[in-house]
This record gives C-alpha cells, sequence and structure tokens, in this order.
C-alpha cells in the first residue's frame, strides 16, 4: 500500500445555517468560526463522516458519487508569531511531511502533486492532488472505488483549515473546475491585516497552477 500525504483538520461540529445569496447559488456561514462558502443550489448538503467535520457536500455526479468537505481544528501553536510569519508557518508545518502523515488514513493513496504556493481563504496554503481506494463496505470487498482528490490544508488565526473534493478517479477531469471554484469560495473571519494573505492574492488575475496527472484530465489546470 503506497501512502503518500494528505491533510486533515479538525473541530467540533457545530450548527451552520445556508442563505441563497441568488437564484442559482447558496451562501454558508459556520456559526462559531464564521467561515463562509458559496456553492451551486444543486449541490446537497449531506452528513458530516467525522464529527470534526464543518460541512459535507454531495455534488451532482451520479455514480461517480463527488463530494466537497471542509474540516477545522482549533490549533494556537502559532499565535505568538507576528503577522508576518504566516508564511513561514506554513513551509515549515504544512510541507510533504505533514501531507505523509494525514494521508495514512486513506487505503492505497498515491500523492500525484503537491503545491507549497497555494492558498485557501485568505490563508498561505499547501496543496496536493492524490488518488485513493475507498475502504470495502462488504465481505467481498465489491464496492470499493478508485477515487481522484485535491486538498488544500491552512492555518489562520487560532485553527488549521483543510478543504476536501473528491470523486471516481477516472472522471476527475470533469470536475475540476467545479472543485477550485469551491475552494475560492472559501473566506475566513478576519483575523490578520488585508496586505498579508496567502499566495493566491491576485485572486482574478495571477492565480498559481496545478498539475492534473489522472488519467482523461488535463495536463494543467489554472485555479
Amino acid at each position: 500500500m503506497k501512502i503518500a500525504a494528505f491533510g486533515f483538520i479538525a473541530i467540533t461540529a457545530i450548527v451552520a445555517f445556508t442563505g441563497t445569496a441568488k437564484a442559482d447559488y447558496n451562501v454558508w456561514t459556520e456559526v462559531k468560526t464564521k467561515l463562509t462558502l458559496s456553492f451551486p443550489d444543486t449541490w446537497k448538503q449531506i452528513n458530516n463522516d467525522l464529527p470534526i467535520d464543518l460541512i459535507t457536500l454531495s455534488v451532482p455526479s451520479g455514480d461517480d458519487n463527488a463530494v466537497c468537505r471542509v474540516r477545522a481544528e482549533e490549533d494556537r501553536r502559532f499565535m505568538v508569531y507576528p503577522n508576518r510569519y504566516r508564511k513561514d508557518i506554513r513551509d515549515q508545518f504544512f510541507t510533504t511531511d505533514y501531507w505523509a502523515k494525514t494521508l495514512t488514513a486513506y487505503n492505497n493513496v498515491n500523492l500525484i502533486k503537491y503545491e507549497d504556493n497555494a492558498g485557501l481563504g485568505q490563508g498561505f496554503a499547501s496543496m496536493a492532488l492524490v488518488s485513493y481506494l475507498t475502504p470495502p463496505n462488504t465481505a467481498d470487498g465489491s464496492d470499493v472505488s478508485d477515487r481522484g482528490g485535491i486538498m488544500a490544508v491552512t492555518h489562520y488565526g487560532d485553527k488549521v483549515y483543510f478543504a476536501e473534493c473528491s470523486v471516481y478517479l477516472p472522471s476527475y477531469s470533469n470536475y475540476h473546475v467545479q472543485f477550485m471554484d469551491f475552494f475560492k469560495s472559501i473566506a475566513f473571519k478576519k483575523a490578520y491585516h488585508e496586505l498579508a494573505v496567502g499566495d493566491y492574492r491576485n485572486f482574478l488575475n495571477d492565480w498559481g497552477t496545478v498539475n492534473v496527472a489522472f488519467p482523461n484530465a488535463v495536463s494543467r489546470s489554472t485555479y
């Protein structure tokens, strides 16, 4: 079994609410953290897998079973550091070692691509493109499925946030743009001055790229 690197985060499950921003999109706000995000109104909020999940969404996809989620965990280790060190914190604590430890929760994980110059919300983030097998729920293992996912982790304020979207592996390219749009919609309650933000601060113009190496996927996608 190949183990790669995946990031995960945690906080207690909290009541949240969804409000309609316009006819085809929902804007969702988590009550305690004040994290906000948006998603098409065709996406459906479903039960979280873990009490640490903030929100889990089912993306219209039929048997491809596309899912997106956000998790968070309180982490106050870095609050003593000045704002200017946030990028350094990412570069030291959220590297391939971080992904290596957290991706062990998945079966037959393959870390396809790692980017340490990404952003999530207003935070400096690292991003991973992975494939893995879902655990079997039947005795003969006939329900095991190949999954492909994009994941991002960042530290912001007193929390570590983790976002993930995954789908049936051969169909990943059909959903990559939707997944990245979901990531871009995430915003955190302001904790720092606006002049120090994540690596993707030129939100509408100078975005980075992530190589998509899955079968049938575009070779390089802008996010």
